[in-house]
């Protein structure tokens, strides 16, 4: 075996190590991550994957739970909500029109919470919004929990489902600007 064929076995080697050290891992008993202490987190990001299809935009946003219940209690005039009832779906959706507007072809589109459920400390949210027209251009900037923390960092990844072309964006520092993903 040539120096060439040494070295790509044991790339494979190594590779196969890898793989089966991350099934370990995401392997995890669910009783035993539940053991794990909860700690504060002393950051503040939300992390947004949209696909977006010939007339809909879906997406799964994963923000931590204190801080989105915190946003809509200091929106709701009953000062409690709980996370994934229908009232707090109703409140995320609304909050989400305001401060994640997403806009298709130049048109504002409508969100629509299709479910939400927490994972240890973050909340995932399934979101949908749908155009009219297909959709040629996306206008969208994501300002959630912005009002409420100075490091607030939103990060959002779009996928055309047609063409596979994907673009990151991302938002800090109370951004309000609109970033526009053509396709």
């Amino acid at each position: 075996m040539g120096q060439a064929g040494r070295c790509n076995s044991m790339m494979r080697g190594w590779t196969r190590h890898v793989i089966l050290a991350g099934v370990v891992l995401t392997a995890t008993p669910a009783g035993l991550r539940a053991t794990l202490p909860d700690r504060a987190h002393d950051f503040h990001v939300s992390y947004t994957r949209i696909a977006v299809e010939p007339t809909v935009v879906s997406a799964q946003l994963r923000l931590f739970a204190d801080d989105v219940t915190r946003a809509l209690i200091e929106r709701s005039p009953a000062r409690s909500l709980t996370l994934g009832s229908p009232q707090g779906e109703v409140a995320f959706q609304a909050y989400l029109a305001e401060h994640f507007p997403v806009t298709a072809n130049g048109k504002r589109l409508t969100p629509i919470v299709v479910s939400g459920s927490q994972d240890r400390d973050m909340w995932s949210y399934i979101v949908t919004w749908t155009s009219a027209t297909p959709i040629t251009s996306l206008s969208l900037h994501n300002a959630a929990l912005m009002e409420l923390f100075d490091d607030q960092q939103n990060i959002v990844k779009v996928k055309v489902i047609a063409t596979g072309q994907e673009q990151t964006l991302f938002y800090a520092g109370g951004s309000r600007v609109d970033q526009v993903v053509r396709f």
